[in-house]
């Protein structure tokens, strides 16, 4: 039944394909140099309603909206070169960097580039090797990614992406550790150990895809269907749904029409790792139905309702998901609510050109007789998040800051049922292969984050993430709530259950890099690291290294 619904599928693609409308393009993903920028030009200079900045998977053709001031400042230069395919010939070849005299560079974005009358490809490599030292250990702490991307469209109207990537790493104590309690790498699945025959080089052996392809439905609807994930949110963190987890199977459908931009989310995750799960049997599954509604009412104002829910079924989805506009709560309850679903607020404001205000509100869930209870009712689950961007802060050209607040109550995201082959994890709470949908610190916790970004001239970028947390985490009780793979039955109790309760434990970074672009989307990198981490069982990290990147953002560990 599954591979006759994927035939039907695949055939209404070629249908839709054969439709007169243009496609909105391959997209940025949530942190890219030049997602970075959009927001920047959004605060100082936004003329446009049609774009909501909170869904963080941003169109490549979008960037037109942002290209109204000065043509030259290193935001607008930067999304001009990048994207030689969507901006038009009169303004393509601004000052900056000069192209590489050769046959393959023939712009400076792309390694390699075709383009005919009915289809455009790009293809460059991808490139992430640091090394460095952390006083803690010995060895070595390095990375060693190597990959190939490629995307492009066909007709002017069906777009596609595809990246494949070969890692090797050895990760900062903190990372490792998780790696050891979760048995997940955060970002990837399937790994293995690695260990040199060539110098003395141990870690993990990796890999990654991603890949997506998209067709207009209409004017103003696009189905998308990929492996990747997806950001919600105008922070550095999203409580509602983050980039955090690993690569993970959906179907995508973006309606865009006056000032609503609403998004339909499916996707099937794993409930557990692979190495947690062992053996060579298929991973069990599970899956995620969301969507969410923006709304612009102003240029300068935007407002977002968000509902998730994560369900398991032994061999198939729960097809009442499907449905792109109904409430999924009131299915739920129509299923006699087994499944975990969550609702939620986003909100941007940005005032006087100058600065923006954003946060986020979750509900996991809620009972209005025990909100004021003093007991502390173990149920009422919520999350939120505050923050202020101010891009050119202070007057100072691409002088860029942030500061932001998230906290998130016990047993937030998590689920009751357990997998009936493996009882330590819950099937349906708020994550994908082990790791997180939102925050990467899972819940009972609270954070403030301080992020600065200087930009003095093109090929010199320099940022600061300073960071201080506190969670409660399990120890003295069996389960304190921030872990949410382990199932909320295992709580100590339906009263008593407060903010950061368990061991308390404090964990405080300051994060430093410098980096200088030898050429566009190249670049070498200088870090500075050191996490302190005190509770029960306390860990710090004095971390140095160099690197280079081509074509790759990098990858988030904070926690």
């Amino acid at each position: 039944m599954i591979k006759k619904g994927v035939q039907i599928f695949i055939t209404l693609l070629l249908v839709l394909a054969s439709i007169n409308t243009h496609a909105q393009s391959a997209h940025y993903g949530p942190f890219s140099r030049a997602t970075h920028y959009i927001q920047c030009l959004d605060v100082l200079d936004s003329t446009s309603v049609n774009v909501h900045t909170g869904i963080r998977n941003i169109y490549r053709k979008d960037i037109l909206h942002f290209l109204q001031g000065d043509s030259h400042d290193i935001r607008t230069s930067y999304l001009v070169q990048d994207n030689p395919l969507f901006v038009p010939e009169s303004i393509l070849n601004i000052p900056g960097k000069g192209y590489i005299k050769s046959s393959i560079y023939k712009t400076p974005a792309n390694f390699f580039a075709l383009n005919k009358n009915a289809f455009d490809l790009y293809i460059n490599p991808i490139l992430n090797i640091s090394f460095g030292n952390e006083k803690q250990r010995e060895g070595l702490r390095f990375t060693n990614l190597r990959g190939l991307e490629l995307h492009g469209m066909i007709d002017d109207k069906v777009y596609f992406y595809s990246s494949v990537l070969e890692n090797q790493g050895n990760f900062h104590n903190y990372i490792e550790r998780y790696i050891r309690k979760h048995k997940a790498l955060p970002g990837y699945s399937f790994f293995k150990p690695f260990n040199s025959t060539v110098v003395d080089l141990n870690g993990h052996d990796y890999a990654n895809a991603k890949a997506y392809l998209g067709v207009p439905v209409s004017r103003h609807i696009n189905i998308e269907l990929g492996h990747g994930n997806h950001f919600i949110g105008h922070g550095y963190h999203s409580v509602l749904l983050e980039d955090y987890s690993n690569n993970y199977f959906y179907l995508k459908l973006n309606t865009r029409i006056w000032k609503f931009h609403y998004q339909n989310l499916f996707a099937e995750l794993a409930p557990i790792s692979t190495r947690a799960f062992g053996g060579d049997d298929l991973l069990p599954k599970k899956y995620m139905a969301s969507h969410y509604l923006s709304f612009k009412p102003h240029k300068n104002v935007e407002i977002g309702l968000f509902e998730s829910i994560i369900f398991s079924r032994l061999n198939n989805f729960e097809f009442q998901y499907l449905n792109p506009v109904i409430l999924y709560r009131t299915v739920e309850y129509y299923l006699n609510s087994p499944d975990n679903v969550m609702i939620g607020l986003n909100g941007k404001w940005n005032l006087f050109n100058k600065f923006s205000l954003y946060g986020q509100f979750l509900v996991d869930d809620f009972k209005f007789d025990e909100l004021g209870n003093d007991l502390g009712w173990w149920g009422n689950k919520f999350a939120g998040q505050a923050g202020v961007f101010y891009p050119d802060a202070f007057g100072v050209e691409n002088l860029d800051l942030r500061l932001e607040v998230n906290a998130v109550k016990p047993f937030t995201y998590s689920h009751r049922d357990t997998l009936a082959t493996f009882d330590t994890y819950s099937v349906a709470n708020y994550s994908n292969y082990n790791q997180p949908l939102a925050h990467p610190l899972g819940a009972n916790f609270q954070e403030v984050l301080f992020y600065a970004r200087y930009q003095p001239i093109q090929a010199v970028e320099l940022t600061a993430l300073i960071s201080y947390a506190q969670q409660g985490r399990s120890g003295t009780l069996v389960n304190a709530g921030e872990d949410v793979l382990f199932p909320n039955g295992t709580r100590s109790g339906d009263y008593g259950i407060g903010f950061l309760q368990g061991d308390l434990t404090n964990i405080s970074s300051v994060k430093l890099t410098a980096s200088y672009s030898f050429y566009h989307n190249y670049h070498l990198d200088f870090t500075f690291l050191k996490r302190t981490e005190q509770g029960v069982i306390g860990l710090d990290t004095d971390y140095w290294g160099v690197g280079i990147r081509a074509n790759f953002d990098g990858h988030r560990l904070d926690y």
